[in-house]
């Protein structure tokens, strides 16, 4: 039997632990996990403070810190036309059987889309009961202002944004 396919869409400013719950939940089920890093062209601004490169680098040491192997990353650029967004991330990523994402307009974008073979859409809006609970990447954006801390993040991220100082640039996009 085929492995059943979950496509996870974020912008993972930073990676957390809700993210890594729904990773491992699919995992777990037996799902070859596509991870689409969205707005991939948007870096050094208050919601988008790391790059595309780095948010790779980030869940890539993730997934070797949870031993993932099953996975595979896109780059996903915004294109500002709601109505071309579902085929553009197709051309990209190719098939899936469940998307799961935090966006309300990607949510959106994707349940009023027609396809002959529907898939399952999941939102990973930060509300209790979810997977990962009520973590945010901008609330972790805001501790991380005062000073690191590892709250909701895998150890791997932590050492990451440590090793670049995220604080500091935090300040420096938030002062401008």
């Amino acid at each position: 039997m085929k492995n059943k396919i979950a496509l996870i869409i974020g912008r993972f400013q930073p990676f957390h632990l809700g993210h890594w719950h729904l990773i491992k939940r699919y995992h777990n089920a037996g799902f070859l996990i596509k991870i689409a890093i969205g707005s991939c062209e948007k870096s050094f601004k208050k919601d988008n403070p790391l790059t595309s490169i780095e948010r790779k680098e980030i869940i890539e040491n993730a997934m070797r810190e949870f031993k993932i192997k099953n996975y595979e990353l896109y780059y996903v650029p915004d294109i500002n036309k709601h109505s071309q967004y579902v085929n553009h991330v197709l051309k990209i990523v190719g098939k899936f059987d469940i998307i799961i994402t935090g966006n309300p307009i990607v949510l959106k974008t994707f349940k009023d889309y027609k396809s002959k073979k529907p898939w399952n859409i999941e939102s990973f809006e930060e509300f209790s009961g979810r997977p990962g609970g009520e973590i945010s990447a901008s609330a972790i954006r805001e501790i991380w202002l005062k000073s690191p801390s590892k709250k909701h993040l895998p150890k791997s991220t932590f050492d990451y944004l440590k090793s670049i100082n995220f604080t500091e640039r935090l300040r420096k996009i938030n002062s401008s």
